[in-house]
């Protein structure tokens, strides 16, 4: 077990390769600096490539990616490449560190719902959105129960929210207060999550987006019952929009965190956590003792 690694990394497996002096900058060369490891219990974190191919012809299937994203209802065929080319997209993500526009211009089908749902399947072997939506339904009846037993200011600011939902509402009306809810109890602010606009200029609204880190934005009309757009921006680019509602919104920029590895913002350190171990279940062995406490109490 000793030669361990560097039998590995005789063999190529690329995990161990990306650490090694040779494979790091000049300015990075200690052992201990920019160590690329999974970090959020990714199964597929940085895999080999496909028997047969090498980086030259996986490049060339990245460009016959971009002539297929043009044309309509080829959603199969986007969905195949995509699998093929996993391993060269990684290895660019992991190694480089690209800004999402750069990301965006080079892989444009990631940034569609369905290939972001796929791409963390590759990643983590968890189906995103169906994990996610019936973990949140299944603690709903014990969340509400914790909500409605707290006291003081978070009884009120917690009402606030559940007194705005309707008498019989819809399962993502439900499913949006207790997100919403969710974060107050956790100590979190939900300004640092969403950011909502009424009917107003367009030009005012994308540049106020420009400014933002990571959002989830909903554009809302005087004129119409629901969101007319719910999306998400990152590095102040649209990457994701039509998504419906704000439950959906959260799944998908919890797999956008994994398809193009970005860190989770440290005003929402909790709600991520909750969002990451307890609905979807990734290393939900460690938890920050306050998870670890919400977790003890929807057990109980």
């Amino acid at each position: 077990m000793a030669n361990y690694c560097t039998k590995l990394r005789g063999f190529g497996v690329p995990e161990v390769m990306c650490n090694a002096h040779k494979r790091k900058s000049p300015a990075d060369q200690k052992s201990a600096k920019s160590v690329k490891k999974p970090r959020k219990a990714e199964v597929n974190y940085l895999p080999p490539s496909p028997a047969g191919e090498n980086e030259e012809s996986q490049e060339q299937e990245r460009i016959q990616l971009l002539t297929e994203v043009r044309k309509r209802d080829n959603n199969e065929v986007i969905k195949e490449k995509m699998g093929k080319t996993f391993a060269h997209r990684r290895n660019e993500i992991v190694y480089q560190s690209s800004s999402i526009e750069d990301i965006k211009i080079r892989w444009p089908a990631l940034f569609e719902a369905s290939q972001i749902q796929d791409e963390f399947y590759r990643i983590t072997m968890v189906h995103l959105e169906s994990k996610f939506m019936s973990k949140l339904d299944e603690y709903t009846p014990r969340l509400l129960n914790l909500f409605h037993a707290k006291g003081g200011t978070m009884e009120l600011r917690l009402q606030a929210i559940l007194l705005k939902a309707p008498t019989n509402p819809s399962t993502n009306l439900t499913r949006d207060g207790v997100i919403r809810c969710l974060m107050v109890y956790l100590g979190e602010s939900l300004d640092h999550l969403l950011k909502q606009y009424d009917d107003g200029d367009e030009d005012s609204v994308s540049q106020d987006l420009t400014a933002q880190r990571m959002k989830i934005y909903s554009i809302k009309t005087n004129t119409s019952d629901g969101p007319d757009d719910v999306g998400i921006v990152v590095e102040g680019m649209k990457v994701l929009t039509a998504l419906g509602n704000l439950p959906r919104a959260c799944s998908m920029l919890l797999g956008l965190t994994y398809a193009v590895k970005l860190a989770y913002p440290k005003e929402l350190r909790y709600t991520f956590e909750v969002f990451q171990k307890l609905l979807l279940e990734l290393d939900c062995s460690k938890l920050s003792p306050k998870v670890n406490s919400l977790k003890n109490k929807l057990l109980a």
